[in-house]
C-alpha cells in the first residue's frame, strides 16, 4: 500500500497548470514571453499548458495574448451556490446593508484562508479592495478572528505555522502570543473589530455563523472608520449582526424542507 504525506504525491505538472493559471489571473492576460519571464519555465512547456488550456475552453486567446475564460465562473459559481450559507445568507446579508448603509459580507475559512463568499452593498458603503471570490489571511480580517476565535486551538496553530501573519498597516497584529490573547477576548465577548488592521481608515465588525460543535463562517460590516466608530459598532451594529447571524443559524441548522 502506498504511503506518504500530500506533499509527496502532489503532480509536477499539474502544479505549473495551476501556477500558469494563477499567473494569467494576477497578469490579467499575458502572451508566451510574457509568461516566461514571469515563471520559472520553459517556453515550450508554458505553450504546451496554454494550448491544452485553450483547447479545453479555459483560455481564450486574442492574437498573441492568453487570457483566462468564463468557464472558469461555472466553476466557481457552482461552488458558491451549492453552499449553504451563501443561498441561506444572501438575503439576511441584502438587509444588513440596507438598514446600515454599509458593506455586508459572509467569509468563509478555506486552506486556512479567508474566502469572501457572498457581498451586499448598502447606499453609502465603500468599495475597497476585496471582492466576491477573492482569498485573504485571516488574521488581520474582523471575520477572519472571530473564526479563527472558533477553531480549534491546534487549528490556528497549524494556520499560523502555514501562513504566518503578514503585516498589512502598522496596526496588523503580527505576534501570535498577542493573536491568541485577542482570540480568547472575541470568544469571551462575542463579536470581533478590524481596526484599520487591513486598509487604513477602515473599520469592520464581524460576529461567527455557529453550528454545533463547528464554525460555518462568518457575516461583517465594514466601512469608513470615521462613520462606522467604534461606539456605533457597538450600539447600533452589534445588535444587527447578532440577530443576523441567529437568523443564519438557525435556518443552516434547521433548513426549509
Amino acid at each position: 500500500m502506498a504511503t506518504g504525506n500530500s506533499s509527496s504525491r502532489q503532480v509536477k505538472s499539474t502544479g505549473t497548470l495551476f501556477e500558469i493559471v494563477e499567473a494569467l489571473q494576477s497578469m490579467n492576460g499575458a502572451t508566451l514571453a510574457d509568461l516566461a519571464d514571469e515563471l520559472d519555465f520553459a517556453k515550450s512547456t508554458i505553450l504546451s499548458h496554454l494550448t491544452t488550456l485553450e483547447s479545453n475552453e479555459y483560455v481564450v486567446r486574442t492574437g498573441d495574448e492568453y487570457e483566462l475564460s468564463l468557464k472558469f465562473l461555472n466553476h466557481g459559481m457552482f461552488v458558491k451556490n451549492d453552499m449553504p450559507i451563501a443561498q441561506m445568507g444572501k438575503p439576511i446579508l441584502e438587509e444588513l446593508a440596507a438598514e446600515t448603509g454599509e458593506v455586508a459580507w459572509i467569509i468563509v475559512e478555506e486552506h486556512g484562508r479567508a474566502v469572501y463568499l457572498e457581498k451586499a452593498m448598502g447606499e453609502k458603503a465603500v468599495q475597497t479592495h476585496a471582492s466576491v471570490g477573492g482569498r485573504a489571511h485571516l488574521h488581520h480580517l474582523a471575520t477572519g478572528k472571530v473564526i479563527l476565535a472558533h477553531l480549534p486551538d491546534e487549528r490556528v496553530d497549524e494556520i499560523i505555522d502555514q501562513h504566518g501573519l503578514p503585516e498589512l498597516t502598522p496596526h496588523t497584529i503580527t505576534d501570535p502570543d498577542e493573536l491568541r490573547e485577542e482570540l480568547e477576548t472575541i470568544r469571551e465577548e462575542g463579536i470581533a473589530f478590524n481596526n484599520k488592521e487591513t486598509v487604513n481608515g477602515l473599520l469592520a465588525i464581524s460576529v461567527p455563523v455557529l453550528g454545533e460543535e463547528t464554525v460555518y463562517g462568518a457575516i461583517c460590516i465594514s466601512g469608513p472608520a470615521n462613520r462606522l466608530t467604534i461606539e456605533r459598532c457597538e450600539e447600533e451594529i452589534k445588535p444587527l449582526l447578532l440577530e443576523a447571524s441567529n437568523e443564519l443559524e438557525l435556518k443552516l441548522q434547521y433548513p426549509p424542507n
